[in-house]
């Protein structure tokens, strides 16, 4: 859910503002998707640090995504096979990038919208 400007993910634990999810879970950015394939980008901040897991979770309408590749500030990419419909809704896919904590440049996402009736989604990339 939005409040604010914020995405919000409810956890049993309590809210974050702008940005900060209880327990570790900072938000990284936000995509739209539309009816077609569509291909884009996150920049993440630096200020976010090193991160272990990320999870991807959708609002407003269900999105597949059908490609992910996270590129990390040393440049090595992982690219996690995630092909996937994900359901609008709290909650989300959770994605263990093996190894160290790392801080992550960049997620590049290929994804789209899959209903009409139910409009546009939106992926949210959230990490700790």
């Amino acid at each position: 859910m939005f409040v604010g400007n914020a995405f919000v993910v409810p956890t049993g634990i309590g809210f974050g503002w702008r940005g900060t999810i209880t327990r570790r879970w900072q938000i990284l950015g936000q995509l739209e998707g539309d009816f077609r394939e569509d291909h884009d980008a996150i920049d993440v901040d630096s200020h976010q640090g090193p991160c272990q897991q990320i999870q991807v979770t959708v609002k407003d309408a269900p999105i597949e995504v059908t490609n992910t590749v996270v590129t990390f500030a040393n440049d090595q990419n992982f690219s996690p096979k995630i092909r996937h419909q994900f359901a609008e809704g709290p909650g989300g896919h959770v994605i263990d990038h093996s190894g160290e904590r790392r801080t992550i440049n960049r997620i590049k996402f290929t994804y789209k919208s899959i209903s009409r009736r139910e409009g546009k989604g939106t992926v949210a990339v959230l990490a700790r």
